[in-house]
């Protein structure tokens, strides 16, 4: 007997969450064209920032590598003349 009321109660409770649930969705802000657009634009500024002081890091590792190949190939040239 419980099962049938249980069966037949299930849409009914189904249907009264529906009736109360408000037209406006959580996270409303964060679904706004303009929010998402200005947040993006911020994101992709910070990854630019990060890119940039990767890449000077790695152009002053080069130019470092630069030096010391240049002072290893002039020992080397300095051993072959001996």
């Amino acid at each position: 007997m419980f099962s049938r009321l249980a069966v037949r109660r299930a849409p009914r409770s189904a249907t009264m969450s529906v009736r109360y649930t408000s037209s406006i969705k959580e996270g409303s802000v964060a679904q706004s064209r303009g929010f998402k657009d200005r947040e993006s634009a911020v994101e992709s500024e910070y990854v630019h920032k990060q890119e940039q002081a990767y890449l000077k890091k790695l152009k002053a590792e080069i130019e470092f590598r630069k030096i010391e190949l240049e002072k290893l190939e002039k020992i080397h040239a300095e051993a072959e003349k001996k």
